[in-house]
């Protein structure tokens, strides 16, 4: 059956991802083969860093585009496209007013590593380490490294996010983008820049239109990227603001290959 759409986009947490971050690789395997034969762009749309998203696709990487850092950074078949950072200037007020004026402990996606204190939690020590495969610690982040950043997060307390993220609107909420990402972590980026800007980047390289796209997502992340879609799917597990932004939502969760039956269900 011919696939309905040039260009497939999905989330990686919460999305295709199940929680012990497997999925049905021959399924995906198949699937793949089925949609790259009918020239359909399959796309990796993913807040995560770049390096951190290849470990799941070692063998068919060079097949797929991959939209990471919350659109910031672009790889196409293995080819650095686009490289989208943050302001230095907004970055040496924001670090240290984090650090001393919030008590917060950041972790920093730059273009050459990933950024993260040792002075961790051991949970939240080894969730770092995994998504910043290419990570060097920082001790003090009085004295930043010579990088560039796509995005700045942090994880807060659930009872206090509220107020912290009213603190950092107030203070920088015309030159930084503030995005609850789900479990009380915080995504600091680049305004104007997410994941469907980098994918009408993409879009107008390949000469489509979003008519072509149909998108996955379940976070607060994925709902610009929904909306734009001609077709927008929620995960079961999604938020209602997610939901609501989605044109459907799967009848099953993450956990459930939600992503792969959708497809499966289009060939």
């Amino acid at each position: 059956m011919a696939f309905p759409f040039k260009v497939a986009a999905f989330d990686m947490d919460g999305t295709f991802l199940r929680d012990d971050k497997t999925f049905d690789r021959d399924l995906f395997s198949q699937l793949l083969d089925q949609m790259l034969a009918q020239g359909v762009h399959v796309v990796v749309a993913s807040g995560d860093q770049y390096e951190c998203l290849l470990k799941y696709f070692p063998a068919c990487h060079e097949q797929l585009t991959f939209i990471s850092e919350n659109g910031a950074h672009i790889i196409d078949h293995d080819t650095e496209l686009v490289v989208q950072t943050m302001d230095p200037a907004v970055v040496d007020e924001l670090i240290p007013f984090m650090v001393d004026k919030m008590d917060l402990v950041p972790s920093l996606s730059g273009h050459e590593h990933g950024y993260i204190s040792p002075n961790v939690s051991a949970s939240r020590l080894k969730r770092l380490q995994f998504y910043f495969p290419n990570h060097v610690f920082i001790e003090d982040f009085k004295q930043l490294p010579a990088d560039r950043f796509y995005q700045i997060s942090f994880v807060v307390e659930p009872a206090k996010l509220k107020m912290q993220l009213q603190t950092l609107r107030s203070r920088f909420g015309e030159r930084l983008k503030i995005t609850p990402s789900g479990n009380g972590s915080v995504d600091l980026t680049i305004p104007g820049v997410d994941k469907a800007q980098a994918l009408q980047t993409m879009l107008a390289k390949w000469h489509l239109t979003t008519d072509d796209l149909v998108a996955f997502g379940d976070g607060g992340n994925d709902v610009t990227m929904l909306k734009m879609a001609r077709v927008g799917w929620a995960m079961q597990n999604a938020s209602a603001a997610v939901k609501q932004a989605a044109d459907f939502t799967a009848d099953e969760d993450n956990n459930h290959d939600a992503v792969l039956h959708v497809l499966q269900s289009y060939l």
